[in-house]
């Protein structure tokens, strides 16, 4: 019989959520568990690294539902890809090693990175308007019939 082998749990990290009272209206019910996910397994400063189908395997939801999640997360600025499997959480939610970390990360931040904005709303609102009109166009154009070549050598005959 084969015992499983356990996974070292993550460093303890200090963190303040109560950024998280900024999450958007609308955002898709998979992305909490997500996010809750990535918030227990994060590396100090926010790195977490975890595949899509690790998330899924680990959450028993769809990797689709996971994809989308991480879709609405970023449009909020809540978390963003690094790379395949490694994403990063905001400063603002992100766990450190001491209070004084997580202030200067949030000190160096872009004000458009936050999500503790005025017009937040509006901005994630922004963000999803336009990744459906880039849908749209991506639709539209593998929609449109292909124009004819033309027959060059037959041309110059004539």
């Amino acid at each position: 019989m084969t015992i499983a082998a356990e996974q070292p749990a993550p460093e303890y990290v200090w963190t303040a959520n109560n950024a998280l009272v900024f999450t958007p209206r609308g955002l898709p019910p998979a992305a909490y568990p997500v996010l809750l996910h990535l918030l227990g397994c994060q590396e100090p400063g926010g790195r977490c690294l975890l595949t899509q189908e690790k998330i899924s395997t680990y959450l028993g939801i769809s990797r689709t539902k996971v994809t989308r999640g991480l879709q609405h997360l970023g449009f909020a600025r809540m978390v963003w890809k690094e790379g395949n499997g490694t994403y990063r959480l905001s400063p603002l939610i992100a766990g450190f090693r001491t209070p004084v970390d997580q202030l200067q990360a949030i000190e160096a931040m872009d004000d458009d990175d936050r999500f503790d904005h005025p017009n937040f709303q509006e901005r994630y609102e922004e963000q999803i308007a336009r990744y459906e009109e880039e849908k749209r166009q991506k639709a539209a154009q593998r929609q449109r019939p292909i124009a004819p070549a033309i027959d060059l050598a037959s041309r110059r005959r004539h």
